[in-house]
């Protein structure tokens, strides 16, 4: 009996098709789409050398019990892996796959359809969204063709194509059961496809296609990785993919611009008789980041980039992870009862990355002549927080700075202690602590 997303499958390519096919039209067009698509996708086999890692192994007990020293490690040698990818360029043998199956390998073997055995090269990887490209030389390659994912709509059907337990050629067809999907805690970048084609251990890095085989996303796998298909699987958007891919392929990595705040929670806001709109609150602001040299304030409303509104916070952070170094963008902002457009030029998150890493470095800044008085620490410190006291709970620590209350600096110890000891209300508390600005809202 075939189940009802099958079912719908079906109809959905039986309207591709022209609505009015049979299943003998509805086979010759799944079929045609695979003859295309199959060549295209490839098996991948990787060999690799690192430290063995065990639960047992790191408890101090069984390390005495084995006669082991703590700063002994041990080494594995010869671990494979297999998964899948695509070839997106076949003159010049551009295959995008999953960064975890190549990364540290040190031999990558390329498998194509039709049984030929390649040595594959790193090209470059991204490990927020767990993107790689690996090159092959070889002649007379398939490729696939980038589709939009943008376009893609719920119900529609697609086609999943990899070497799921190194079953090559393997396809599998559903719909998508669901789009933008996050908070998976697979990747630093989730806005994933989600569909119920079969998507198993191996099928990372493989195709995901649509009724007309055009590629619209990278297989990444399965909500509970090491269990069979349970009919909810991943992939990554082609718009994403392809924007990566192009990066690696000219630079052999992506380099990100760097903001410098957080946003949480939603916030509805209304100007004069306009309509109501949707934006996100700035939670978390870095002191002299370029949000904040540049104007963002905490408590600021976040309400559009560039003009594009998101209907969701995850939305807004992937659209900025995605923002290349020295970008130059618009934030609209709503702070207080006024409204006004900032222009913010991101920095090189590598190079803020490598500032952080050089401990021999000693890097003294001060606040710049616009920076936020959140950033300033001139209000109230948190000599000691006790672990079990309420403002604990709050989110408050020892050597916290609190800049201010409801916005407003702090004017008195009784004050502050009203506030936190309240259990009427809602207030918010700002503070200062290892050079982030936080807001904390307090129920």
């Amino acid at each position: 009996m075939l189940k009802i997303s099958t079912l719908l499958a079906l109809a959905a390519l039986l309207n591709s098709l022209g609505g009015s096919a049979g299943a003998t039209e509805i086979e010759s067009g799944v079929s045609a789409v695979l003859q295309r698509v199959q060549p295209a996708v490839v098996s991948i086999r990787t060999i690799s050398s690192g430290i063995f890692r065990s639960e047992a192994l790191d408890d101090p007990n069984v390390r005495r019990v084995l006669g082991l020293p703590d700063d002994m490690v041990i080494l594995q040698t010869g671990v494979t892996a297999t998964g899948s990818g695509v070839i997106i360029d076949r003159e010049n043998g551009y295959i995008i796959t999953s960064r975890h199956l190549v990364a540290n390998a040190d031999d990558v073997s390329v498998k194509l359809a039709d049984g030929r055995v390649f040595q594959g090269d790193r090209v470059g990887e991204d490990a927020p969204t767990d993107l790689a490209v690996v090159k092959i030389e070889a002649p007379n390659l398939s490729s696939v063709k980038w589709g939009h994912s943008s376009e893609l709509k719920v119900g529609d059907f697609v086609i999943a194509v990899g070497s799921p337990f190194g079953l090559t050629q393997t396809a599998t067809f559903g719909i998508v059961s669901g789009l933008g999907r996050s908070g998976l805690g697979a990747d630093e970048y989730e806005d994933y496809i989600q569909t119920d084609a079969a998507i198993n251990s191996g099928n990372s890095g493989g195709a995901l296609v649509n009724a007309s085989g055009e590629l619209v996303g990278i297989a990444r796998g399965i909500a509970a990785s090491g269990e069979a298909s349970t009919g909810i699987g991943f992939a990554i958007p082609s718009d994403i993919a392809v924007q990566i891919v192009r990066e690696l392929i000219a630079h052999g990595e992506y380099k990100r611009g760097w903001l410098g705040l957080s946003v949480t929670g939603a916030a509805d806001i209304r100007v004069g008789s306009a309509a109501e709109t949707h934006g996100f609150v700035v939670s978390e602001l870095v002191c002299n980041s370029p949000a904040e040299r540049q104007g963002v304030r905490l408590g600021d409303i976040i309400v559009a980039l560039d003009g594009r509104t998101f209907p969701t916070d995850a939305a807004f952070r992937n659209a900025i992870s995605l923002l290349p170094a020295n970008a130059r963008i618009t934030l609209d902002v709503r702070r207080g009862e006024k409204s006004q457009k900032l222009s913010v030029t991101l920095s090189d998150a590598a190079a803020r990355r490598d500032l952080d890493l050089d401990q021999e470095a000693v890097v003294v800044e001060f606040p710049s002549a616009n920076g936020s008085p959140a950033c300033a620490p001139a209000g109230a410190v948190f000599v000691d927080v006790a672990s079990g006291s309420v403002a604990y709970s709050m989110g408050l620590r020892t050597g916290d700075y609190l800049t201010a209350i409801n916005g407003e600096p702090p004017v008195s110890v009784d004050q502050i202690r009203s506030v936190l000891e309240s259990t009427q209300g809602s207030a918010s508390v700002d503070i200062l602590r290892a050079g982030t600005a936080y807001r904390l809202e307090l129920e």
